[in-house]
């Protein structure tokens, strides 16, 4: 979501790649980006139109170094994070019931849990 994101430059499209966006960046300065997801369902079972049971839905940034003259740009930092999906209002409330669970369990079961963010949280990708 181009309006919403802060620091990118350039951004393309590729024809070839589908699910791709290509970006500058610096990564001196604050840069955010905002991704909007579009899915036709929130069902992802063998059943059910719109997704394979078992595929995770993940997000992954690659950040990449500029190449010199002639050469390929460098590979430096690869992070993921899964994406689930929900109905209108569901993740409100699936937030909610999780956070319950969670104050529920004794306090060394709480510590295996990550803490909650405002924003997106990338996993190194290994």
């Amino acid at each position: 979501d181009i309006p919403l994101s802060v620091g990118i430059l350039e951004p393309q499209i590729h024809p070839t790649l589908l699910n791709t966006v290509e970006f500058t960046w610096d990564p001196s300065r604050r840069t955010s980006v905002f991704v909007q997801v579009h899915c036709i369902s929130t069902e992802f079972t063998l059943r059910k139109n719109g997704g394979e049971k078992g595929v995770p839905f993940r997000i992954q940034i690659d950040t990449f170094g500029a190449g010199g003259k002639g050469d390929p740009p460098e590979h430096l930092h690869s992070a993921s994070c899964l994406v689930k999906v929900f109905k209108p209002k569901g993740a409100d409330r699936k937030h909610k019931t999780d956070r319950e669970k969670v104050e529920k369990q004794p306090a060394a079961e709480r510590e295996k849990f990550q803490p909650a963010y405002e924003s997106t949280v990338l996993a190194e990708v290994g």
